[in-house]
């Protein structure tokens, strides 16, 4: 696959077909975009292969930069497949059904690979090779949020488009990316509004979370997950969460990824510092690693079922405190007193004060997974130095089909 900068000398006058832009895109970006290019603008493509022809149907613009999406395909690349959903490329859900998931996976891959080299070989770091992890790619998500509105008479129901509050209907088979459960149970509140329920005439959004086999409102009802993990022998772990609060949203991945992690961190630590704990998962996963722990969440709701879901698994000696790393300084002695640290940050990555401290405290290691590499190889930018090396990148696609993947990092002090 080329990259951004080898394809970028090459540009042409823009070309009209049947009142369409026609377009050439040479290379693979970020956000599940090809780019192309003419004389003075620059075009992010949504369902185009790198050196396909297509007629572009344009949907924003900013200045020379304009975003649209393939409506034909004049070039066909041998990589193209036929999509597997009615409704793309309208819906915004998706960015890969034209390509394999194989094929999307080396794309993914690719991407994390030219961001590390575009911020890390300045300062010659060197990047290990790049582990993925992945599940099936439909099915997966064990959350959903379904857009509801009306055009004229007409319920609408479903995702937005790109760049629009307009409402893609899902098909009647439901959503790829979701289980049959909820796609069923999305279909009998459907059958309800037309029994005259006014809870969803008044709805904007339909709230899905999945217990088990059970559909349950995500804002409404805390709810209960177990899985089998080896860490290292097989074991079943249990945990909560509460109405609204955050989970990771793949229940195919749950369990590699906490074994993943698992095999990082080092083992004997006299205490372990967590950034962004959310409701404690990682440490109910991760206590056999050291003799303390100590998390720290915004949430005071995540922070108190994170104590309750440690008691679930007979855990006491972990610890979770809420502080917003945002605007507060953790406590110097606590990060003094933590040999290694894991920070699973939002999309917007490390706060200044959090990084401030980690290049000041030096820690021996930390992990750090991300679902924005964009921001997580920014935060590594800062910290790396000729002290520290890189020793392990791991994709994790959490969001198959979608523009979206996790990665995990682990840093550690070079011997």
């Amino acid at each position: 696959m080329k990259s951004d900068s080898e394809g970028h000398k090459s540009s042409s006058k823009i070309q009209i077909h049947k009142g369409k832009i026609l377009l050439k895109p040479r290379s693979w970006v970020n956000l599940g975009y090809s780019i192309a290019n003419s004389e003075k603008e620059t075009f992010f493509l949504k369902n185009a292969i790198p050196g396909e022809t297509v007629d572009t149907v344009l949907l924003k613009r900013s200045g020379s930069l304009f975003w649209g999406v393939a409506s034909e395909i004049q070039e066909v690349s041998s990589e193209r497949i036929s999509s597997d959903c009615s409704i793309f490329p309208r819906c915004g859900g998706c960015s890969y059904r034209h390509v394999s998931y194989q094929k999307e996976l080396e794309i993914k891959k690719f991407l994390l690979q030219e961001t590390l080299e575009h911020f890390l070989s300045k300062k010659h770091i060197q990047i290990p090779e790049i582990e993925i992890l992945s599940g099936d790619p439909n099915g997966y998500r064990n959350t959903a949020q379904i857009q509801l509105g009306f055009a004229g008479n007409q319920r609408l129901a479903g995702f937005y488009e790109e760049f629009s509050h307009s409402i893609v209907n899902l098909p009647e088979e439901g959503c790829k990316n979701l289980p049959q459960e909820m796609n069923f149970a999305f279909a009998e509140f459907l059958k309800q509004e037309v029994k005259g329920s006014k809870q969803i005439l008044k709805s904007k959004t339909l709230s899905f979370r999945l217990e088990g086999t059970k559909v349950i409102s995500y804002k409404k009802k805390s709810v209960s997950f177990s899985e089998n993990i080896r860490i290292p022998e097989l074991k079943k772990i249990v945990w909560e969460i509460p109405a609204g609060g955050f989970s990771q949203v793949n229940r195919y991945l749950i369990a590699p990824w906490l074994e993943k992690i698992f095999e990082l961190v080092p083992n004997n630590q006299n205490r372990i510092l967590e950034l962004y704990c959310g409701s404690g998962l990682i440490a109910i996963a991760l206590k056999s690693k050291t003799t303390s722990w100590l998390g720290y969440e915004i949430s005071s709701d995540c922070v108190q079922q994170a104590k309750r879901n440690v008691l679930l698994n007979g855990i006491s000696s972990c610890d979770f405190k809420t502080l917003n790393l945002e605007t507060d300084w953790i406590d110097s002695e606590e990060v003094l007193n933590s040999s290694f640290w894991i920070m699973n940050p939002p999309r917007a990555g490390l706060s200044k004060k959090v990084l401030q401290t980690l290049i000041k405290t030096s820690p021996n290691g930390f992990l750090y997974s991300s679902c924005n590499h964009s921001t997580l190889v920014r935060d590594l930018s800062l910290f790396l130095n000729k002290d520290y090396k890189l020793s392990n990148v791991t994709l994790v696609d959490f969001f198959p089909r979608t523009k979206h993947f996790e990665v995990i990092v682990k840093v550690e002090k070079k011997d």
